[in-house]
């Protein structure tokens, strides 16, 4: 709910309403990058005038953002390119293999957080100008949760791994922002508490982290589509005038690119033309459904 607002979404649904699903995730990073550099320049200043630690942990985690985002950027121009002699099926797995690429370099970024914080624990330094950090951390919340908005109504709508990638991304950095302004306005009271701060982020960041392997290993080991969107692609199958049954269905995904096995049934009397024009309709049917789509459709009479 508090990132998704009807009246918001129909705006953006009107004025992206011509924009393809590729040209549309491809705006998502680049505002991801624009959003980082900020960012990182605003919580670098804060840092050199507050010396707290989830402070630097957080500029840390916007520098691997603003990386991240940029490689996501080059990786989804690469994916739509045309197909070629050695890759027949185009180059959209490569998303799976840079939202691999994203959890590892999250992974260490949450590691590296651990250890500062472990470091600070040992040689505790206070903060200071604590004001000036939580004016910084507020304007990051609002410049993050501008981008986290987006890039949720574009993976709604592209439903692409790399998006949803960055989207936890962005939304680990704002929840850390959240913290952090907890830890500059308790550090005053409780000396540890920017210590402690630092090991909740860098436990999110790995949460986080983990949520992306999974889903980069769902695209790469070519696992079905949910249920539901199955079912729903059954249903198109079978509303086709023509189709008896549908005996077998394969479904996988690479990217934002939908990839759709059917084998259906018909009448044994009608001719291989009927046929053909059945198959083609089915088809043509699922081509409706997703933008990017490769749908292969077999008949055979039914016994």
């Amino acid at each position: 709910m508090f990132f998704r607002i009807k009246l918001v979404d129909a705006i953006l649904s009107l004025y992206f309403k011509n924009y393809s699903h590729s040209d549309l995730a491809k705006k998502s990073v680049v505002l991801g990058i624009i959003t980082s550099l900020f960012l990182i320049i605003l919580k670098f200043a804060a840092w050199m005038m507050t010396s707290s630690l989830s402070m630097r942990a957080s500029m840390n985690d916007s520098i691997l953002d603003a990386l991240t985002s940029f490689l996501a950027y080059h990786t989804l121009v690469f994916s739509s390119t045309s197909v070629d002699k050695e890759h027949n099926y185009g180059h959209e797995k490569v998303e799976g293999i840079m939202a691999l690429f994203q959890c590892l370099l999250v992974i260490y970024s949450g590691i590296m957080i651990f250890v500062e914080a472990y470091e600070a624990f040992l040689d505790p330094k206070p903060v200071i100008n604590s004001e000036v950090g939580v004016a910084v951390m507020v304007i990051s919340c609002f410049a993050v949760y501008q981008l986290i908005y987006f890039q949720k109504y574009v993976a709604r709508r592209t439903e692409s791994i790399l998006v949803s990638g960055e989207t936890l991304h962005y939304l680990s950095d704002f929840l850390m922002n959240i913290c952090i302004i907890a830890s500059l306005i308790i550090s005053k009271f409780f000396a540890h508490i920017d210590v402690a701060c630092g090991v909740i982020v860098g436990g999110y960041v790995l949460y986080g982290a983990f949520l992306t392997l999974k889903n980069a290993i769902i695209d790469l080991m070519d696992e079905s589509l949910p249920s539901k969107t199955r079912g729903d692609i059954l249903k198109i199958i079978k509303s086709v005038k023509g189709v008896e049954e549908v005996s077998s269905l394969k479904t996988r995904s690479a990217g934002m690119k939908k990839y759709i096995e059917a084998r259906i049934t018909v009448n044994p009397i009608i001719s291989f033309g009927e046929a053909h024009d059945i198959s083609q309709n089915v088809e043509r049917k699922l081509s409706q459904m997703f933008e990017k789509v490769d749908a292969i459709v077999k008949t055979e009479p039914k016994i």
